[in-house]
């Protein structure tokens, strides 16, 4: 694993620190590239051509591959070594932190002279699924405090996440907002954001991606979590962009009508029930411009080839749900939700930007769905 991009507010670990994250980080790498491939060869030589025997035809849904795969010695002991490896990853990472967190939320804290703002409110009350799971398994989820300016939800996140991907989202972290601001600007070449917000930003490092795929544009970072959010910007101003990162829910901003031109969220609807993902959606629809895009990853159902499906990779990329808490994401029908928003079918389109390593291997790579607002 190579060397994470240092900041002003990434933890430093020690030299039996390091060792542990690095032994954790390749576990990582061989659960998700050898163990998982391991899977596959399994249904594919002896599970899927027994169900074809016995049914005429091959597994067509993940229900009917997870029935098969449960069945098996080796799918479960992969599974459980799986979890146990997210379980240590935080463990690891968060002695780390602890040890320095007076440190960094002195860094933190704001100072004269900022690029960028940071908005905090005192008053906001956790939603009921943010306080109830502790989601990826990372304790306390996103939301804790601890104390008084607080950000180790922020640099566990942070760190937890490059080593959890084993170095493969960037550097920085920063790989899919690259991604992202590189396929806009391929498909869409005239499009000149004048502002831009990330729902749901966690630590920022997509929100400084984008900034910097964009840099005429005005930059907003989102999320719920006031530990995320002053680490983000603490995390900005160190690598010198000027970012608005406030505390504020997606689903209910205070932003006015219009205010961007470009709203998006990644990877943030698996964390949502379904009405809050339906809801954030229609507050996207509201405060974005017209001619403006929304964006967010899934599918187009009605642009996706069946014959591309693949119920195994279907089946391990709900592993997830099933064994990291990752409960939500389900039911969401990407048409039918943005339609629900406003926007018109027509004005749809969606795109794998290339060069996603992100747990290749594991999981297929991420696919976008945008909507331009007439």
């Amino acid at each position: 694993m190579k060397p994470q991009g240092q900041h002003g507010m990434l933890p430093r670990p020690n030299h039996d620190e390091a060792v542990r994250e690095s032994c954790v980080a390749s576990m990582r790498r061989y659960f998700t590239t050898e163990l998982v491939g391991e899977n596959r060869k399994l249904y594919q030589q002896k599970l899927a051509p027994k169900f074809k025997a016995e049914h005429g035809r091959l597994p067509e849904t993940a229900a009917e591959v997870r029935h098969l795969m449960e069945d098996t010695y080796y799918y479960r002991a992969s599974s459980i070594i799986g979890r146990a490896t997210q379980e240590l990853l935080w463990d690891t990472v968060g002695e780390t932190i602890e040890r320095q967190l007076d440190d960094l939320i002195e860094k933190a804290r704001p100072k004269d002279g900022a690029l960028g703002t940071l908005t905090l409110d005192p008053d906001m009350k956790m939603p009921k699924y943010i306080e109830d799971v502790d989601i990826h398994v990372m304790p306390g989820n996103f939301h804790t405090e601890l104390c008084e300016g607080d950000v180790l939800a922020g640099a566990l996140y942070d760190r937890g996440a490059y080593i959890f991907a084993y170095g493969s989202r960037g550097q920085y972290n920063e790989q899919l907002g690259t991604l992202i601001a590189g396929m806009l600007k391929s498909q869409f070449p005239d499009f000149k954001p004048r502002r831009i917000l990330e729902i749901g930003c966690s630590m920022g490092t997509s929100t400084v991606a984008l900034k910097d795929g964009f840099p005429d544009a005005e930059m907003y970072g989102i999320d719920v979590s006031a530990p995320m959010v002053r680490y983000a910007h603490a995390r900005a101003e160190s690598l010198g962009r000027a970012i608005h990162f406030s505390q504020q829910d997606g689903a209910h901003t205070k932003f006015p009508d219009g205010y961007f031109d470009l709203v998006l969220s990644i990877l943030v609807n698996h964390e949502q029930p379904l009405n809050v993902v339906q809801a954030q959606f229609k507050e996207s629809y509201r405060i974005l411009a017209p001619g403006g895009i929304m964006l967010t990853d899934g599918k187009l159902k009605s642009r996706t080839a069946v014959a591309e499906a693949d119920p195994f990779q279907e089946f391990m990329g709900q592993w997830f749900n099933r064994n990291n808490n990752e409960p939500f994401g389900k039911g969401i029908d990407i048409e039918r939700d943005f339609m629900a928003a406003g926007f018109a079918l027509e004005d749809m389109f969606s795109d794998v930007p290339e060069g996603d390593t992100y747990l290749k291997g594991h999981v297929s790579a991420h696919s976008y769905v945008g909507a331009f607002k007439r």
